[in-house]
């Protein structure tokens, strides 16, 4: 059976066409694990499916405690690895308390709601506070990062143990392509045990400017700052960073690496970076996105894009049919690709066929569109999809952005595609104006009915344009989409 295309895509609300509100969970179901939560929200049933918190068990003072832990986030029971059943923690495992760096990069937006919820289980768990989390600017140009340092990430003191430092990056900003997050890490290297999560899959990585390598570790002492541990192959002078994937497997080995000390040799992939020169003792290529340049065409970005995940081209194409925001982008993958995770964005991004259209400070406003594909993209997307599809995401989201974040840009929308002779007029301004383009792709696309709006449309917009020199910057015409 392909569950795939047998699933429903959501409710539409009560008498909806794809039924009730349990359809919906049913097929969701077909998606994540049996002990996933119905109603648990994807970012927390992504740590959930990945069982982050049982991975960081050996942080956990002892068996029992770490038992106590997962009994009171209400973890589920689930089928687990054999070291599970490991035998008893060092009995001085209290006292950590990890500090986490979030990369505050552009794309890493996309992994927002994920960041937050792997803050708050280790805040339930008792292995990080809340004001523990720090964002790292790494959209700047080359130069220092001006940023604080991770507080109390020092050496251990009496009675507690060092606070290990957690970076949270997708791997794709500029200062990891210039090097210049590089001082920073070894900062915190000479001071705290220190490790990257590449928030992307691992098959996803040399798209990205960090290249780690397999290096087997050992730690002088239970943890040891970072830049006293052992790295076999490693030229003198230089400080392993361990990168790890955000699943249970890394996670684990790091964590029993950390609480462990000095018991043997720990295999994790590695970053090498110079205890003393400004970049890295290996500099990590720079990422190789599909669309290289602006200039690339239409056709070449999704030549390209042809290599991406089938749920990466699945999701683009949805995309197509609707205004893009972050949470229009996060419901549209969440009712399509029930239980997957950011990367599938973050794909499409690295291939170049999305772009940001406002300012950092108000990329993650609900009533802006905030992203917009490059040039020609979403016409070439919305011919591959099937008319009834670009209606239905279409209208979905017109009704999501009114009536549940009251955008009053798409007043009206969703019924325009189901009385196609119902008046509908909507006023061009710089705010409307971006979602206006969007609909009148979608009008184009479906033809037929639809066709005098569009023609009606694409005239006001073109009036609107012509206008902008004027000196009125919010200088308004009605379109009068659907009118006589």
């Amino acid at each position: 059976m392909n569950t795939q295309s047998a699933q429903p895509e959501g409710p539409e609300g009560p008498g909806g066409a794809r039924g009730a509100a349990g359809q919906w969970v049913m097929g969701r179901s077909l998606r994540r694990p049996a002990w996933v939560a119905p109603n648990t929200s994807p970012a927390a049933a992504l740590l959930v499916e990945r069982r982050i918190a049982p991975a960081l068990q050996p942080l956990l003072p002892t068996p029992s405690a770490a038992g106590a832990a997962l009994r009171d986030l209400a973890w589920p029971p689930a089928p687990g690895p054999a070291w599970q059943s490991e035998g008893p923690h060092p009995a001085d495992a209290a006292g950590w308390e990890i500090t986490v760096v979030a990369d505050g990069s552009l794309a890493m937006e996309f992994w927002r709601p994920v960041v937050e919820e792997l803050v708050a289980l280790l805040v339930r768990m008792g292995l990080c506070r809340q004001e523990s989390l720090v964002t790292l600017d790494t959209e700047a140009v080359p130069g220092p990062l001006d940023i604080p340092t991770p507080d109390g990430a020092d050496p251990p003191g009496a009675g507690r143990t060092a606070r290990p430092v957690l970076l949270l990056t997708d791997g794709l900003a500029m200062a990891w392509r210039t090097s210049a997050v590089v001082p920073r890490l070894r900062s915190w290297a000479l001071r705290s045990p220190v490790a990257v999560v590449h928030l992307l899959p691992e098959t996803l990585w040399p798209s990205t400017a960090i290249a780690p390598q397999p290096r087997a570790l050992r730690s002088p002492l239970r943890g040891a700052p970072a830049a006293q541990v052992d790295c076999e192959g490693a030229a003198p002078g230089t400080i392993a960073v361990p990168v790890l994937a955000m699943h249970e497997h890394h996670l684990h080995r790091w964590a029993k690496f950390l609480a462990r000390g000095p018991e043997g040799w720990s295999n994790l992939p590695t970053i090498l970076v110079s205890a003393d020169a400004p970049g890295p003792a290996t500099a990590a290529p720079a990422p190789q996105p599909s669309g290289r340049t602006v200039a690339a065409t239409a056709q070449d970005l999704l030549r390209d894009f042809g290599a991406a995940s089938k749920d990466a081209k699945k999701l683009a194409t949805r995309l197509s049919g609707v205004p893009l925001n972050l949470p229009v982008m996060h419901r549209v993958q969440s009712r399509l690709l029930p239980g997957t995770a950011p990367d599938l964005l973050s794909e499409i991004f690295i291939a170049g066929l999305l772009v940001p259209v406002v300012d950092r400070a108000e990329i993650r406003s609900h009533d802006r569109v905030t992203f917009e594909f490059r040039s020609g993209v979403r016409e070439l997307l919305l011919a591959s999809l099937h008319k009834s599809t670009t209606a239905d995401a279409f209208q979905d989201a017109a009704h999501f952005l009114e009536h549940e974040l009251g955008v009053s840009e798409v007043q009206g929308w969703d019924r325009l595609l189901r009385n196609p002779q119902e008046p509908v007029t909507s006023v061009v301004t710089r705010r409307s104006e971006p979602f206006l383009r969007v609909q009148l792709a979608v009008l184009k696309a479906l033809s037929g009915p639809y066709n005098a709006h569009a023609r009606r449309l694409e005239e006001e917009l073109a009036h609107f344009a012509r206008s902008e020199g004027a000196e009125r910057p919010e200088q308004t015409q009605s379109s009068g989409i659907g009118g006589p």
